[in-house]
């Protein structure tokens, strides 16, 4: 009896630990994802010789937004972490292309290209500041 007692807690504390070890694990975190960035408000940007104030607007990971200066026009996309993935579309039609933004850990810049059609990166690099 006793020793069946020291099974079924040996037992117990085994699964404990190993729950533990995979709750802690880099595996589980990343399936959680890292908290996502605030990049809601003005941003001071430049691509090309192009220069704009990209206003966005952000609900948990989706952000919404409009750039006018040089040109004017919407973006679109989802932010996971400090990345900020999405497609913008321009005045013109067939003015549009997608983007990738990553934004520096303490909020007050970002860098990143912008492409046309489908691509995000054959237009070149985006940089953008804080207002």
């Amino acid at each position: 009896m006793i020793e069946s007692v020291r099974r079924a807690f040996a037992l117990a504390v085994f699964a404990l630990m190993a729950a533990a070890v995979v709750f802690h694990s880099p595996v589980a975190s990343a399936q959680g994802g890292a908290p996502v960035a605030k990049v809601g408000g003005s941003w001071d940007t430049e691509w090309g010789d192009s220069k704009a104030v990209l206003d966005l607007t952000q609900t948990g990971a989706k952000i919404t937004g409009a750039y006018a200066g040089s040109s004017q026009g919407k973006v679109t996309g989802t932010i996971a972490g400090r990345v900020l993935t999405g497609t913008w579309t321009g005045t013109v039609p067939g003015d549009n292309g997608g983007f990738v933004l990553d934004f520096k850990a303490d909020g007050t810049s970002f860098t990143g290209t912008w492409g046309t059609g489908t691509s995000r990166t054959n237009g070149g690099p985006w940089v953008g500041i804080r207002k």
